[in-house]
Order: structure tokens, then sequence, then C-alpha cells
């Protein structure tokens, strides 16, 4: 019965297309719905075999997880494409006429087709590139933390979302010039004039955007570390493009702008190997010279008798009052505490040791220690 088949019918044109165009426009959309799931997952597999040779770590599976979407969407774009162009010649022979104006608009149909195939195409191309990064991004951090290298930690999350930006902006051109036909050169050159009234508009937002980077270089202060700026004094969470995002002890939660970062005097209070304490005691007027000389020479015998407690260790007095005279303590703990020290209660057990030395000699009240 094949045999008795005349296939020369389908040599015959329907719409200025013969119906081998049509038969295999079909066969391929068929096939793509079929098979675009099974292609895309063998070449995430492909992927991933990759990564496994030549990472250090096993990542075929986060590899997987990030580009089979994607990659399956562009997959299919290309695939309708090639089904498309089986039928090109019905799509050229088809023209969509608009008379609203005096001149008109005559768009063909698979000019249309072309265009529309290559903007869906440098989309899903683009996600495709913009996962590869994520995917990169994702080895390099975890590479830094395994390593504990902070100054990556904190440097990785800049470049990627820099990479990914400059990954669409490049789409971006790319659409204007191959889709919309736009002159992109003379479109560059005009961005480059408007971009100096841009820059002077948003001058605050470049001098946070240079200042990140110069915070990321110089590395004053890395992500977990506690900074002292003006009076705040917290720890930093995360370095962005305009602002450092900084927490304190209460929880509390503060966004500065980089250029007042990199502009104002900063204390890196991490990077130190003590910390300073200073205690106030208002003392009663009454106290002999004698007595006064014991009690400091016992306040600090008291305090060497603390591990962490470090020299320089001052007792003296401070400021005269109408009826108290104030004795100003100050001492170093060593910065980190050792394990199993809490700052605050060591600082109670100090305050409540000089409170009984003091108490000794005379009347007294503590007023409040400090950190320095």
């Amino acid at each position: 019965m094949m045999l008795d088949i005349d296939w020369n019918v389908l040599n015959q044109k329907y719409g200025n297309e013969t119906l081998w165009g049509y038969a295999w426009f079909v066969a391929i959309v068929v096939l793509t719905l079929l098979l675009k799931k099974p292609i895309a997952t063998w070449l995430t597999r492909v992927s991933g075999w990759l990564t496994s040779r030549y990472s250090y770590m096993k990542h075929k599976d986060m590899l997987r997880n990030m580009l089979f979407k994607p990659l399956e969407r562009l997959l299919q774009t290309i695939l309708y494409f090639v089904a498309a162009e089986q039928i090109a010649g019905f799509l050229d022979s088809v023209n969509l006429h608009r008379a609203a104006t005096k001149k008109g608009i005559n768009i063909n149909l698979g000019t249309l087709t072309d265009h529309i195939f290559l903007l869906v195409f440098i989309i899903f191309f683009t996600q495709v590139v913009t996962r590869i990064i994520d995917f990169l991004y994702y080895i390099r951090m975890g590479k830094a933390q395994e390593e504990s290298n902070q100054s990556k930690e904190q440097m990785l999350p800049l470049i990627k979302e820099m990479s990914k930006l400059l990954t669409w902006t490049l789409s971006g051109f790319w659409i204007l010039g191959a889709v919309f036909h736009v002159n992109v050169p003379a479109l560059i050159t005009g961005l480059g004039i408007g971009g100096v009234a841009i820059a002077l508009a948003g001058k605050e937002t470049v001098e946070n955007f240079f200042a990140a980077f110069t915070i990321l270089s110089d590395k004053p202060f890395l992500t977990g570390d506690t900074i002292k700026l003006g009076d705040v004094e917290a720890t930093v969470e995360r370095i962005g493009f305009r602002s450092t995002r900084l927490r304190n002890s209460d929880g509390s939660a503060y966004i500065v702008p980089n250029q007042n970062l990199v502009s104002q005097n900063l204390v890196n209070l991490s990077n130190r190997s003590t910390r300073g304490i200073k205690l106030t005691a208002n003392i009663k007027y009454g106290i002999s010279h004698e007595a006064l000389n014991k009690m400091t020479d016992e306040i600090k015998q008291a305090l060497h008798t603390f591990d962490v407690v470090k020299d320089p260790v001052t007792v003296s007095l401070d400021n005269f009052e109408k009826e108290t005279f104030q004795l100003a303590v100050a001492y170093h703990l060593s910065h980190p505490l050792p394990t199993g020290y809490v700052l605050a209660n060591l600082k109670h057990d100090i305050n409540i040791k000089v409170f009984e030395i003091v108490n000794k000699y005379g009347q007294m009240g503590i007023v409040g220690g400090t950190s320095v």
C-alpha cells in the first residue's frame, strides 16, 4: 500500500508552501513537545558530568537544577524556529497591512516571526548565561567559606551582581540592534553624552558606588567585623553597591551610605588585641590620703587576679564635685575573650570586686562603666 501512494502530491504548493513543508512543521512541533524535557535533561546531565570532572567539589546536581528550566526554554525556542523555517514560503507570502497613517505599515509575517524568535532566543540565552554566573558564584563562595576567606566572601556578591548586570546590558544592546535595528554605536555615543548629566544628577549614588569598591579593595573592615562610626557601634552584615548594613547589639539595623564609611574616621573594633574598659566611682570626701593609696593599690591587685585582664591597669582621681570626687578605674580585657567568658558577666564580676574594696574604706556609689 505504501508503494501505491503518490508521493508527488506532497510537492504540491498550498499558500506558497509545499505539503512537505507543512508536514515537517507539524512533525518538528510534535517532536519538540515530546522530546524537549528528555533532551534538556540530557544536556544538563552532560554539563553536570563535565562539572564533576573539573570542579573541586561535586556540583552536578546544583548545576542541573539551575540550568534545566532556562535550557529547556532555549532548546524549545530553537526547535520551534527550525519548524517555522519549514513553512517559510507560506510565512513570507503573508503581508500584514495597516493603513492608519499616510504611509501605511506593511509587515511580512516571515520577517516578523524571525524577529520574535530572535528576541525570545536572546532572552532565554541570557538567562542561561546568568544561571552559569550564579553557579560559578556558588562554587567560589563555597570554596571561600571553606577557607574562611572573608575578603572573597564580601567581594564575590558584588562581582556576581556586576557580571549579571553587564550580561543583561549587553543583551539589551543586542536586542536593540538585531531585533529593532537601532543604531547601537550612535545610541552608545548619545548615552555617553547623557551619562555626564546623569552622573551629575546622581552624584551621591556614583560616590557611594565607587566607595563600595574602595571598601572592598582597601579592606578597612570585613563582613562580620564590629566597627564604630561616630556614636554607632555595630557589626557589619552586608556591603552593597550604595550602602552597608550594620546591626548593633540590640538588633537595630543601620543603613549607612558607603561614602560616609570612607570619608569619616572609622574604628575597626575587631582588629585589636585588647578591649579597654573604664569604670567610674563617686566617693564622698573624708577618706585619708593613706587609705586612698591603699585602696588604689588593692584595686590594682584585685584586677590582676582576673586572667583576662591585661595591662595597663590604672586607678586615678578623675574629677572633683561638690560633695564627692571621682575615682577612674581603667583596664583592658583580652579580645576576643577566651572560650567560656561573657563580657557582660565579666564586667559585672569586676565591678562587684571594686565595690567591695572601696566600700571598706568609705561610702561610695559606682556610677557606671564604659567600653573604650
